[in-house]
């Protein structure tokens, strides 16, 4: 069933055993895990195909199955009612369902899954055609915070909003595919701008850069974005050297940054799942030769980069980064379900 794809009903109902399945026995035998990623071509598809093939090739009875499931509120779903062994989710997904915010308000989880290793981020910041310098400077603007329902529009948000910033802006929610012309039109006026593991930008900030690219310059974060950014336990603050403009020049800039994970199902295997993240560490040529933009994990602190500081670890990452000397003496191990 590897690259099927499957909606949330069959991967709650349909799928149940799969997780189950996957998770008993011991590495004296020979043990298959179940990934839940993105449509063909998402960042979690191509890790989880890469970390599949890694798996294959290094894992000493270890194997990765992986199938679709659109959206990472669906997959994080799916995993709480036995899906999957592990899915690949960002972090405002996580965070906003253990705050219990917006879907999750209305149909909550109770006992969420446990954290895992990092397998890429996606980098955020600020372009402007006009004159403004900092984001002190958005009243009033028509700001393009990323389309909606996309995991950076959910963290843009969040960020705006704590900034103070949200209601005194004219905000943009048009599709990404139509944004360079309203850029090259003068409707739009700011953008956030999006780069996958600081190594190539999206289609539409290409697109972008094509239509525009010449006019765009930096935006500042200013005092209340940058307080907004380090209070929010799903974005890392970061100095972004803006990468794969060709028609833009544009000088390194503040940002933030939205970790994804790997998240674990409590009844995942501690042994697997700590092959697997030494896998993911010690095997990093061969992810990379499967998926070009994998995130650079020649340091082990990059697999712990996502970890968020509340929320409990799951036993097996847990022992691999304590072998990896990643781990943080303030984080939790969550409870080993049978």
């Amino acid at each position: 069933m590897e690259g099927t794809r499957v909606t949330r009903r069959r991967a709650l109902a349909g799928l149940s055993a799969v997780g189950v399945a996957a998770t008993v026995g011991c590495l004296g035998g020979s043990q298959r895990l179940t990934l839940g990623v993105g449509p063909v071509g998402s960042r979690s598809h191509r890790a989880g195909q890469a970390l599949s093939v890694a798996a294959d090739r290094h894992g000493e009875g270890l194997s990765l199955g992986v199938e679709s499931v659109d959206g990472a509120t669906e997959r994080l779903y799916a995993l709480t009612e036995g899906g999957f062994a592990a899915v690949g989710v960002d972090n405002t997904t996580l965070y906003r369902a253990a705050e219990g915010e917006g879907v999750f308000d209305l149909d909550p989880i109770e006992d969420l899954p446990y954290q895992g290793f990092g397998y890429g981020r996606l980098d955020h910041y600020w372009l402007t055609t006009g004159d403004a310098e900092s984001t002190a400077d958005l009243d009033g603007r028509t700001v393009y915070p990323v389309q909606p329902g996309e995991p950076s529009r959910l963290v843009t948000e969040q960020l705006l909003r704590a900034a103070d910033r949200w209601e005194s802006i004219s905000v943009d929610n048009r599709h990404r595919d139509r944004l360079a012309e309203a850029v090259e039109t003068g409707t739009v006026g700011v953008v956030a701008a999006v780069e996958i593991n600081g190594q190539r930008l999206t289609p539409w900030c290409r697109a972008l850069d094509d239509r525009v690219g010449s006019r765009l310059g930096v935006l500042e974060p200013d005092d209340a974005f940058e307080s907004a950014i380090a209070a929010a336990p799903n974005a890392v603050g970061r100095e972004i050297e803006p990468t794969g403009w060709a028609a833009a020049t544009l000088s390194r800039v503040g940002g933030w940054s939205l970790p994804m994970q790997w998240l674990v199902a409590p009844t995942a295997d501690s042994e697997a799942v700590a092959e697997l993240t030494r896998i993911a560490h010690e095997h990093r040529e061969t992810i990379q030769a499967v998926d070009e933009l994998a995130l650079d994990r020649s340091e082990p602190a990059a697999l712990s980069a996502a970890v968020l500081g509340d929320q409990p670890i799951h036993e097996g990452v847990a022992a691999a980064f304590q072998e990896l000397g990643v781990w943080d003496d303030d984080w939790t191990v969550g409870d080993a379900v049978d």
